[in-house]
């Protein structure tokens, strides 16, 4: 009898135990670069609710922000402009997309701006060539009322300093969760 109960309780535990599917990585927001051999990172798990904009065409958008890295001396930091409506970003398509070293304001659809400071915010460093590739899109659910979705992309920036003139060449990546709307 004591066989059997101990049968019962491993299957039991081992039941209850792989419950877990796995689907809080879903919601996992990163941004990652690698400036001189050197990685950084940094994430958070959430929804990618943003600033409400407008895009290159008049379109409503929004600006979603990826988690800051900050290190000793810099601070870097990304944002994407996606699509408000769902029948206007399920259009959307891997492949590459404009990168931009300001604020967003007016961009098209999935365009990344990165952006890199000095952490005393004496000096900003400029934009001087680069790269955005999105290569994938998910859906992770949806509803009557909103679409949940993943786009994951990497970017390469040339930066240089506006005050000394340093340059700074890195590679990233990033993995967005973002929303869009019905209507």
């Amino acid at each position: 009898m004591k066989k059997l109960i101990y049968l019962f309780l491993t299957v039991l535990i081992v039941a209850c135990s792989s419950g877990d599917d796995g689907n809080d990585n879903n919601y996992e927001t990163y941004l990652e670069i690698v400036v001189n051999g050197q990685t950084y990172r940094e994430s958070l798990v959430g929804f990618g609710y943003g600033n409400s904009s407008q895009d290159c065409n008049g379109l409503s958008s929004f600006i979603i922000p990826l988690p800051e890295i900050n290190t000793a001396s810099k601070r870097y930091s990304a944002d994407i402009l996606h699509f408000y409506q769902t029948v206007n970003f399920n259009e959307a398509t891997t492949g590459s997309y404009p990168i931009k070293g300001e604020y967003l304001d007016d961009d098209c659809h999935l365009t990344l701006s990165f952006r890199l400071t000095e952490n005393s915010g004496n000096n900003f460093f400029n934009l001087t060539d680069g790269a955005h590739t999105i290569t994938g899109i998910s859906e992770i659910s949806s509803d009557n009322n909103d679409t949940e979705w993943v786009v994951e992309g990497n970017f390469n920036a040339n930066l240089e300093d506006s005050n000394s003139g340093e340059s700074i060449s890195l590679t990233g990546s990033y993995r967005a969760v973002l929303v869009t709307y019905q209507d």
